[in-house]
């Protein structure tokens, strides 16, 4: 039996694999916080300026979502303007810069300022990347290919708990300066995406790109399929008149205003159902339930669950797509932040939860795990998947602005609001999004998996009651 290989298809693979090198240092920056915060408040900790308050603690934190506000202001510009292969080489390097700050550190105000470099790439790698990937899959590779973020994301949260919290302070800083180093090195040998080279008007260049991402010789002549599918491309609306400036009129229609309430609402998701909350505290989160447990070490289990997840996920959403994904996981989410929500509250309560912390384990498990896998991969993915080119990069970039500010209050607010009504309050708020996102899943959200982004646009028509259809027309 003899083994047939598509070049074409591991080409697209392994250079989705190569761009979510970024997304693991994402997760390193976003989970190092977690035992980091630990350590820097013992007396042991690395700074000659000694242990950090509480409120140091959440300003260091929040200060990294100032950085991603930052980012997603200039991402989908610079993505437009330079590209995306260039973007995401250029956008490196506040992370390369933030963690050598890390690495000279001598008093908290050097982490503050490290914080918001890392959260400027961050925040921008997180517009760019989705808009990447979607451009060089085919498309029945799509949907896998955008939630390796989810995967690089939560392998990038258990590397850096594990080498902070087991190797020390310096150790996640030396494997990030490895890992861009990795990925400079792949990045300057493949070309920027055959729709952003038609964006340009530089076709020649749009059929190398589009050939070296189907695995084919750039002497040879393009397959038939592959002929098709870039005569479609160049014929698509989404490319159309590319070069005429953004106009009110780009963004009128109901499929488009559709699928920008659509990116809204699922770009929401890793603030509202917590989990950017769940991730950066954890430990402390663990360390006030009530329960005895070594938080250090559960916290690692927990993002190691996240981790394999994240792994099933990939073929859950290869399978099940993304509509049915997001259905299953934000019902499931919602069910353990309920939990989580009780447990909460019985030890606010003051009733002894000591021995239930298989319980707290399993919620927070459950409710970390989950929205970082499908819930906030498909929040960056879906997007990218049902907006017109033209636009894609100017929403994406507002929507992520907007959702990094949230972020920031959130990690700047929630202690202080903790303290006034408990974590109990906050894990039912989480969960009361989840169910939320049940109700505009299945009524909003069309399936993408395997369609053009022209079959995404009549299955969005589809899903607009004709009754609204003048309405969302403008």
């Amino acid at each position: 039996m003899k083994l047939t290989v598509n070049r074409g298809k591991i080409t697209q693979i392994l250079a989705a694999a190569a761009t979510n090198l970024l997304s693991i240092l994402f997760g390193f920056v976003l989970s190092w916080t977690s035992p980091a915060i630990a350590l820097l408040q013992s007396e042991q900790s690395p700074l000659d300026s000694g242990p950090i308050t509480i409120d140091e603690a959440s300003l260091m934190t929040a200060l990294m979502y100032v950085g991603c506000c930052m980012g997603a202001i200039v991402a989908g510009w610079l993505a437009n303007t330079v590209g995306r292969r260039i973007s995401l080489l250029i956008l490196v390097i506040p992370q390369l810069i933030g963690f050598i700050l890390i690495v000279t550190a001598r008093n908290v105000t050097v982490l503050y300022i490290s914080r918001i470099f890392s959260g400027f790439s961050g925040g921008s790698v997180c517009v760019v990347y989705p808009i990447f990937t979607s451009e060089i899959a085919d498309k029945s590779l799509r949907g896998v290919l955008g939630n390796f973020l989810g995967f690089g994301f939560n392998f990038g949260c258990l590397a850096g708990k594990c080498l902070t919290t087991y190797g020390g302070f310096y150790a996640t800083p030396i494997a990030v300066f490895v890992i861009i180093g990795i990925f400079g090195i792949i990045f300057l040998q493949i070309p920027d995406t055959p729709q952003y080279l038609l964006l340009r008007d530089r076709h020649e260049d749009a059929e190398r790109s589009l050939k070296f991402y189907r695995g084919i010789s750039k002497d040879n002549e393009m397959s038939p399929s592959v002929v098709e599918e870039f005569s479609e491309l160049k014929k698509s609306p989404s490319l159309n008149n590319q070069n005429v400036p953004l106009s009110i009129e780009d963004f009128k229609g109901g499929p488009t205003i559709l699928a920008i309430l659509i990116s809204f609402l699922v770009g929401s998701n890793p603030n509202f159902s917590g989990n950017r909350i769940l991730i950066a505290y954890t430990e402390p989160l663990l360390a006030n339930s009530g329960s005895l447990m070594d938080t250090a070490a559960v916290d690692v289990a927990i993002t190691g669950i996240q981790v394999i997840v994240a792994l099933a996920s990939i073929f859950i959403v290869n399978f099940g797509g993304f509509r049915k994904t997001l259905l299953g996981y934000y019902v499931i989410s919602c069910l353990s932040l309920v939990i989580a929500g009780i447990h909460y509250f019985l030890h606010e309560m003051n009733i002894d939860m000591s021995g239930f912390w298989w319980l707290i384990f399993m919620s927070m498990a459950v409710s970390v795990s989950l929205p970082s896998t499908a819930l906030t991969s498909i929040a960056f993915a879906l997007p990218a998947e049902i907006l017109p080119t033209k636009i894609r990069g100017i929403i994406i970039s507002f929507f992520m602005l907007i959702a990094w500010i949230i972020a920031y209050l959130y990690a700047q607010f929630y202690f202080p609001l903790t303290d006034v009504w408990g974590h109990s309050v906050w894990m039912w708020i989480f969960a009361f999004w989840c169910f939320f996102g049940v109700l505009f899943t299945y009524f909003l959200i069309p399936e993408t998996r395997g369609k053009t982004f022209d079959e995404v646009l009549t299955l969005l028509n589809e899903k607009i009651p004709s009754r609204w259809k003048k309405t969302f027309t403008l």
